[in-house]
């Protein structure tokens, strides 16, 4: 177990580099200091995901310590903790004596949990880590006895409903275990009537159980008066992300999975190849399982239909488990001897690793030479507008940030003049999509800059730029009038050489700060403050 932990906290550890990866990050970061306030999810900031996810952010935003890297810390802790949970499927699924499976199945997972967006405190992090807990649970009891016992079977429903409160998609991981439960047991179809009638008190009781998280977040918010705010970010935003006319988004989802082919060649040799890779009976029906899981998450994607990389993540723990197999009983079969073995396996993994995370690799190269060199956030553009602005706050400062960065809020600690934290604005197109109730974009940009927030950050990316007309010429004309750029921060040119992410890399975005005029308390361009316009 530790060794698995081990690595991947030290091959993840580029991800420390950078305050935003991915700005979705931000948001539970940000939702999770709110909820440290004392402020419910969905109450003060918007968001459309679940509970659970900002109630998993929030210790790590409750410490004297940066909250960014404890959570990226967290977050490889739980890959690998994920990784060895596999490693011991692997053992329950195959004959894996020398665990050769079982650890390239390990190795497998960590490498590319390296690719999609996966280096970033991804929700699907999580939500595998409890969708493979309950799998483990359910093996091991099925292996001891059948039907599994009954407070195994409650504590595995409990924990995929912890899942659902990090994400709702392991409902499809759900979907699967419950075909993968009777394909694993069932030696015989003739005998799964029978086998099926034994085993409805264990199964209900999983699916009952699942159920309790969530009836206990929506009581929460009942008893507490907050139950229009729990229905606007969980049902209602909902309905509109998912009930509009958007086809499947194919090419985005192609080129995510274009970062995990040597993952997706493995598992479709193993499928393939199950004649000669897996023994008859048992190992054949692991194999089938294992192929109605990764269905199941190519059935969720279609559902979500964004293609996201991130979403990508939930593919990671049945492909590992098939890659393990075709690695474990094909590539190191004619190797002699543990050491040999290990040795082949870390060549494999270590030519794996520089395959899929080259760039953010070499880009990392590139930022630690630069900081230590004496700039001490170097490519990171929230931390650079953090270390500037933080000082200069004082009681009640807010500030409001114009597109992807909302990062910048929980760095500095300044009043948010907005509830839609996630942008700056509600959504344009799709009212009531952001979590709360939908407001005018017009209108509220205009009681934003009527609050008048001492600063402002305008990214420089593609939001500002197709920001509704009206609106946009609202922002600039109030900018123009009481407001002076102090200072701008480009961005490194390392992100053009060595991209650290290939979709979504806000953390080193080019943004512009303004800070309000008052003549009587804010000094003049050129007498002091953060600094002179870039």
């Amino acid at each position: 177990m530790l060794a698995f932990v081990a690595g991947a906290v030290l091959l993840r550890s580029p991800a420390l580099l950078y305050s935003v990866l991915n700005y979705d990050e931000s948001m539970y970061l940000l939702m999770g200091s709110e909820l440290a306030k004392g402020h419910l999810p969905y109450t003060t900031v918007c968001d459309l995901k679940p509970f659970g996810l900002f109630a998993l952010a929030t210790p790590f935003t409750m410490t004297p310590y940066d909250p960014v890297i404890l959570s990226r810390i967290g977050a490889s802790v739980t890959v690998g903790l994920t990784a060895w949970m596999l490693s011991r499927i692997a053992a329950l699924l195959f004959d894996d004596s020398n665990r050769a499976i079982g650890v390239a199945a390990g190795l497998g997972y960590i490498v590319f949990s390296l690719a999609t967006g996966g280096m970033a405190f991804q929700g699907e992090l999580f939500q595998n880590a409890c969708a493979v807990l309950a799998l483990l649970l359910v093996l091991q009891s099925a292996r001891r006895r059948m039907p599994p016992a009954l407070p195994t079977m409650a504590a595995a429903g409990l924990i995929l409903g912890v899942g659902i409160q990090i994400k709702q998609s392991v409902l499809f991981d759900m979907l699967a275990f419950l075909a993968g439960y009777f394909i694993l047991t069932t030696p015989h179809w003739r005998d799964l009537g029978a086998h099926a009638r034994t085993s409805l008190r264990p199964l209900a009781l999983l699916g009952v159980m699942s159920l309790v998280p969530t009836v206990l977040v929506v009581l929460l918010y009942v008893v507490l008066g907050h139950w229009d705010a729990w229905f606007a970010g969980n049902i209602q935003a909902h309905r509109v992300f998912y009930g509009g006319e958007r086809g499947i988004e194919w090419d985005a989802m192609l080129r995510a999975i274009a970062e995990q082919t040597p993952l997706w060649v493995a598992a479709l040799l193993a499928c393939a190849l199950v004649r000669w890779l897996a023994g008859a009976g048992a190992e054949r029906r692991s194999v089938a399982f294992l192929a109605v899981w990764w269905a199941a998450v190519m059935l969720c994607q279609m559902f979500l239909r964004i293609g996201s990389d991130h979403y990508l993540i939930q593919f990671l723990p049945p492909l590992s488990l098939l890659a393990g197999l075709a690695i474990g009983r094909g590539l190191l079969a004619p190797v002699r001897g543990r050491r040999a073995k290990g040795a082949a396996l870390a060549v494999l993994a270590g030519l794996t690793v520089f395959a899929v995370a080259k760039e953010p690799l070499m880009h990392s190269i590139y930022i630690v030479r630069d900081r230590l060199a004496g700039d001490s956030w170097a490519g990171d553009t929230p931390r650079r507008v953090a270390a500037d602005v933080k000082p200069m706050l004082r009681d009640g400062d807010s500030l409001y940030v114009v597109g992807f960065q909302p990062a910048i809020y929980f760095l500095t600690g300044a009043e948010i003049p907005t509830r839609f934290a996630f942008t700056g604005m509600p959504n344009f197109n799709a009212p009531g999509r952001d979590g709360c109730p939908w407001v005018e974009p017009a209108i509220e940009m205009r009681r934003i800059l009527d609050s008048h927030p001492r600063f402002i950050v305008v990214e420089d990316g593609i939001f500002y730029r197709e920001l509704r007309g009206d609106v946009r010429e609202m922002l600039d004309a109030e900018l123009a009038a009481n407001y002076r750029k102090v200072k701008s921060y480009d961005q490194h040119p390392v992100h053009h050489l060595y991209p650290f992410e290939r979709f979504v890399m806000n953390g080193g975005a080019p943004v512009d700060l303004y800070e309000a005029l008052d003549p009587e308390e804010q000094p003049q361009s050129g007498t002091g403050g953060i600094g002179e316009a870039g």
